[in-house]
C-alpha cells in the first residue's frame, strides 16, 4: 500500500478530551442522580430525567471515543485516524473560516462540490450535504493552519507545490 505523505494533522489536547466528555458524562451522571434522589411527581418527567441522563452518557461516550482520533491531510484528501474521508482534495470547493461562518468553535467550513453522505463525529468533525464543518474541541491556531494549507493546495500554485515535492521523492 502506498503510504501517502501527511500534509498536517489536527488533534485535540488530552486537557480538552477530558474537559469535553468528563462536562457532558458529569452532566447525565447529575440527571440521572436527580432523578434517583427527587424523583419527581410526574412519571413523564422522571422518564425524560432518566432518559436526557442517559442520552448525555452516551455523546460523552461518543465524544472521548471520537476525540481519540486525529484529522489528517494528505495530498489528495482530508481524514481521520480511523480511516473515515471527510472530503477529497478535488471535491472541495472551498473553505470558510470566517467570522459568521456556520462553523465549529476553534474550526473551519469546507463546501464540497456535490453532496455526501451525513456523518458526524463529536468535537472533532461533522457532515451535512455539501458542507463538511471542522473543529469544535480542536486547537483554532492548528485549525486555522489545517484551513490555510487547504486552501492553498486549492489553488493552482498549491497544486503545482504538491506535484513538485512527489517528483523530488
Amino acid at each position: 500500500m502506498n503510504e501517502e505523505r501527511i500534509l498536517a494533522e489536527l488533534s485535540v489536547s488530552k486537557g480538552r478530551r477530558y474537559f469535553g466528555a468528563g462536562t457532558q458524562m458529569a452532566l447525565g451522571l447529575l440527571l440521572i442522580y436527580i432523578a434517583g434522589v427527587q424523583p419527581p411527581q410526574n412519571v413523564f418527567a422522571l422518564v425524560a430525567l432518566l432518559f436526557f441522563g442517559a442520552v448525555a452518557l452516551w455523546q460523552g461516550w461518543v465524544l472521548w471515543c471520537s476525540t481519540g482520533h486525529k484529522l489528517v491531510l494528505t495530498s489528495q484528501e482530508l481524514r481521520d485516524t480511523s480511516g473515515r474521508r471527510l472530503a477529497r482534495l478535488d471535491d472541495i470547493d472551498g473553505v470558510d473560516r470566517g467570522f459568521f461562518a456556520f462553523k465549529p468553535s476553534n474550526g473551519f467550513m469546507i463546501k464540497l462540490k456535490e453532496s455526501a453522505p451525513r456523518a458526524w463525529a463529536p468535537g472533532l468533525w461533522w457532515r451535512i450535504g455539501r458542507r463538511v464543518g471542522v473543529g469544535g474541541t480542536t486547537s483554532g491556531r492548528a485549525a486555522r493552519e489545517m484551513a490555510d494549507l487547504i486552501s492553498v493546495l486549492l489553488t493552482d500554485r498549491g497544486r503545482e507545490l504538491l506535484k513538485d515535492g512527489r517528483d523530488e521523492s
